[in-house]
C-alpha cells in the first residue's frame, strides 16, 4: 500500500483488538501497557501522534509526534527497557504528514506481532488486550495464557493418575510395529518417544500418553477433550419449538487417532447420503466439500487444540456450512493472516506420535495442510476456509467451511484484499467492471452475510469499508 493509503487506513480505523492510538503527549506508560497487550494478544499497530477517533476526525485527528517528541524518544527508550522478556516482534514505520498546523511532521506506527511468549513490565504486571483495553491479568491468568501460546505443554506434564496397564494395549502394540519397535520394553519405548515425564523423583506416563493411547482420555485425565457432533436441518439452529436435529447430538470419544477416524466417517457417510441436483447435463452431489478438507479441518483441531482448556471440539453440520471449533486461541505466532504458511505446534509430541502411525497417520506434518484446503475448496469451485477473528471467538479457533459456489468476481475480490486489506464499493467496481452501484453494493451484502466480509465503518456507501475477517493491522501494511 502507498503512504496514502496507509494514513487513510489509519484514519479511518477505530480503536479496538488491534488497534490503538496516542498523542505524544498523553501518559505514555499507558503506551507501554498497550504494547505488552498486544504481543500477548494478536499483534496489531500502536500509532504515536494520532489523537483519539472520539475526540475527532478525519485529518483533524493528526497532531503529530512534533507535539512532544522527548516522550517519544523516552518511550521508544522504555520499550527496550521495562518489558520483561525483551519483545523483539517489534518494528517502527514513520508516516509523513501534515499536522492540524499546517507543518510538516510524522506519525510513529509501531508494528508489534503476536508473540509466542508471555511478556510483562519489569514492575511485574502483566496485559492482554480485550477489545479497546488493556487488562491486567491474575497469576493463573498468566498460567493459562502460557498454555494456550504454548509456552507451557500441557502434554507433557505427568498423568499421575493412569497406569501403563489403563492404556489401550491393542493399540499401542500397533504403534510400536508401526515404528519397528515390537522387541523394545514398552516402558523405555514411551520414554524414547517423549511419551512419559518425571515427577518426585518418579517416572509416570504423560498427558500426552493418555491422550493418544487411553481407551477413553476424558476419563483417564477428567477432564473433556473428545469431539461433540451436532448435525442440524437447515442453516441455523431452532431455539424456539422442536429442535432441528438430524440426530441427537452426540460425542466421539477414545484415543486421538480413534477420535479423528470416527468423525472422518462420519461426515464420509453424509456426503455419501448427500442427494444429487441436476446441474448441466448431469446430476452432482448437493454436498460439494472435498472430502479430504473435512478430515485435515478435524485433523488440525484434534493435534492443536489447547488441552488445558475443560472443552470438546464442538463440529456444528448445517445445510450450507460446517463450523468447527477447537478449545484455545491460535498457538505461537499462528495468526489468521499468515495460517497458511506459518507452522507452531502446542502439542509436538501429538503431532509426531499421529504422524507415525503409518498408513493410518491422519496428517502428514509438512506444513502444506491448511494451504493445501484452500487450494481444494476453490478448485472446487467453493469459497475458501473462513478462519474468525478473536474477537468473534476469543477463547478458540474458529473455521467455517461453506457449501456455497463462489461467484466469479470473488477472486478478484479476494486477491484485491489480500494486497489492500479493504475495499469500497467504488473500488469493487473499478477492478470488476461492475457499472451499476446497487449491484456491487448487494455482493458487498451477500459476502458479508456469509461471513466472507466485515463492514468496518458504518455510513453512506461512500464511507463504508469492508474487510476480510480478522484482517490484521500489523507489518503486513507496509509491505
Amino acid at each position: 500500500m502507498s503512504e496514502v493509503d496507509i494514513l487513510q487506513f489509519l484514519l479511518d480505523s477505530k480503536e479496538w483488538q488491534l488497534f490503538e492510538c496516542k498523542r505524544a503527549s498523553d501518559n505514555l506508560s499507558k503506551a507501554i501497557e498497550a504494547v505488552v497487550a498486544l504481543a500477548n494478544s494478536e499483534g496489531g499497530l500502536l500509532v504515536i501522534g494520532l489523537e483519539d477517533p472520539d475526540k475527532a476526525s478525519g485529518k483533524t485527528r493528526l497532531i503529530g509526534i512534533s507535539e512532544s517528541p522527548d516522550q517519544v524518544s523516552e518511550f521508544m527508550n522504555l520499550i527496550a527497557k521495562e518489558i520483561t522478556p525483551p519483545l523483539h516482534q517489534i518494528k517502527e514505520h514513520d508516516i509523513p504528514i501534515t499536522n492540524i498546523k499546517g507543518d510538516k511532521d510524522l506519525l510513529k506506527v509501531f508494528a508489534i506481532e503476536r508473540s509466542t511468549d508471555v511478556h510483562s513490565l519489569k514492575r511485574g504486571d502483566t496485559f492482554i488486550r480485550r477489545g479497546r483495553h488493556n487488562r491486567k491479568l491474575t497469576a493463573d491468568e498468566i498460567i493459562r495464557l502460557k498454555y494456550a501460546k504454548g509456552a507451557i505443554k500441557f502434554e507433557s506434564e505427568a498423568a499421575r493418575h493412569v497406569r501403563l496397564e489403563d492404556l489401550n494395549q491393542d493399540l499401542l502394540n500397533k504403534y510400536k510395529q508401526y515404528t519397528g519397535s515390537q522387541s523394545k520394553d514398552t516402558w523405555q519405548f514411551l520414554k524414547d518417544n517423549g511419551l512419559t515425564s518425571e515427577h518426585d523423583g518418579k517416572t509416570h506416563l504423560n498427558k500426552a500418553c493418555v491422550l493418544l493411547f487411553s481407551p477413553n482420555p476424558a476419563v483417564g485425565l477428567r477432564s473433556k477433550c473428545s469431539v461433540k457432533i451436532s448435525h442440524y436441518y437447515g442453516d441455523k439452529p431452532n431455539y424456539s419449538g422442536e429442535p432441528n436435529f438430524v440426530r441427537k447430538p452426540f460425542t466421539i470419544e477414545g484415543p486421538l487417532i480413534h477420535q479423528i477416524q470416527k468423525t472422518v466417517q462420519y461426515f464420509h457417510e453424509w456426503l455419501e447420503s448427500s442427494p444429487p441436483k441436476l446441474q448441466g447435463a448431469g446430476f452432482r452431489r448437493t454436498r460439494r466439500y472435498p472430502e479430504w478438507v473435512l478430515q485435515e479441518a478435524i485433523t488440525n483441531a484434534v493435534i492443536h487444540r489447547d488441552y488445558s482448556i475443560q472443552d470438546d471440539i464442538q463440529i456444528r453440520i448445517f445445510d450450507n456450512r460446517i463450523e468447527v471449533e477447537s478449545p484455545g486461541i491460535f498457538p505461537g505466532h499462528v495468526t489468521i493472516s499468515n495460517i497458511r504458511h506459518e507452522r507452531f505446534s502446542r502439542n509436538p509430541i501429538i503431532l509426531r506420535t499421529l504422524n507415525r502411525f503409518g498408513e493410518e497417520a491422519p496428517n502428514l506434518d509438512i506444513g502444506e495442510g491448511v494451504d493445501r484446503m484452500f487450494k481444494m475448496m476453490v478448485d472446487a469451485n467453493l469459497y475458501e476456509p473462513l478462519y474468525m477473528s478473536p474477537a468473534m471467538a476469543p477463547n478458540s479457533v474458529f473455521v467455517v467451511l461453506l457449501n456455497l459456489e463462489r461467484v466469479t468476481y470473488w477472486d478478484t475480490v479476494s486477491e484485491y484484499l489480500n494486497q489492500h486489506l479493504y475495499i469500497t464499493n467504488q473500488q469493487l467496481r473499478k477492478i470488476t467492471g461492475i457499472s451499476d452501484t446497487i449491484k456491487a453494493s448487494r455482493l458487498l451484502k451477500t459476502w458479508t452475510k456469509q461471513g466472507l466480509l466485515e463492514q468496518v465503518v458504518k455510513g453512506g456507501y461512500k464511507h463504508t469499508y469492508y474487510q476480510k475477517p480478522g484482517t490484521k493491522l500489523d507489518a503486513n501494511l507496509f509491505s
